[in-house]
């Protein structure tokens, strides 16, 4: 009798082992399962500085048919973007002042969209009587963003070489991580003019708290493009592309000045 008391309490002791493990297993299976839900309504988009404010409203619209959806921006100069991305960066979609660098991603970047046009323009202090470049003096600086990283330091290094300025105003240089740098420099007083985009001027305008004012408009040779593309193969950020032909994005990206 004491050795079948034994098996049968040895019998309930693995019966409960086998309960036990199997429960886990579930509970394993129903974690991985959230998990993979959770990883599913994530979307990591890289953009341009320049799209700090319009992509705010851009989340909020997208939000309305995509309710779930967790969506974290990286803002920084295209060009140092593209390469967090060469490097493996964790992005679903990329969204670029420029054309050049979502292409130079080739067959990672699926889905390709020319979303936006904007405008390059000169600014410089609100009391500021500078007509151009042409007017700086000795110890003024002329910011512009990093020529290899920053579309709109590209964009202006082109303009001044188009225009036989670029030697002349070489020496006055000072160089910005992003167009946003720049427009802090100059309101700041460290740079006496700088180049950014027309849209961070408006933002800058709306702001209330705006110290610099536009002194000319840089007419390029060819239009500044901003080109969009999905960087994973997430439903949510095909959705996030689709979204930005929509007339109701087309809207948002127009209150912020872009051309859409």
């Amino acid at each position: 009798m004491q050795i079948k008391g034994k098996y049968i309490i040895f019998a309930c002791i693995m019966m409960c082992l086998m309960i036990a493990g199997c429960s886990n297993t579930e509970g394993n299976h129903d974690e991985q399962k959230s998990n993979s839900n959770d990883a599913k309504h994530e979307l990591h988009i890289a953009a341009a500085a320049s799209l700090t404010d319009a992509t705010k409203d851009l989340e909020k619209a997208f939000k309305k048919e995509h309710k779930d959806a967790h969506i974290t921006f990286n803002y920084g100069g295209s060009g140092a973007l593209r390469q967090q991305i060469e490097k493996g960066a964790p992005v679903d979609v990329f969204m670029s002042a420029n054309t050049k660098d979502v292409d130079a991603l080739g067959e990672k970047a699926q889905n390709k969209y020319q979303y936006a046009k904007n405008t390059l323009v000169l600014i410089g202090a609100e009391d500021s009587d500078y007509q151009s470049v042409k007017d700086l003096k000795d110890d003024d600086k002329l910011a512009i963003g990093e020529v290899k990283s920053v579309p709109a330091g590209k964009y202006a290094e082109q303009y001044l070489k188009d225009n036989q300025l670029f030697n002349d105003v070489k020496p006055h240089l000072v160089f910005a991580k992003d167009v946003r740098q720049v427009l802090n420099y100059v309101e700041k007083g460290n740079a006496q003019l700088g180049y950014v985009y027309k849209t961070d001027l408006y933002q800058s305008q709306q702001n209330g708290k705006s110290k610099v004012k536009e002194i000319e408009t840089a007419n390029l040779k060819n239009p500044i493009t901003y080109k969009s593309a999905t960087t994973s193969d997430k439903n949510l950020a095909k959705e996030w592309v689709k979204f930005l032909k929509t007339d109701e994005a087309k809207e948002i990206l127009k209150k912020y000045k872009f051309n859409a």
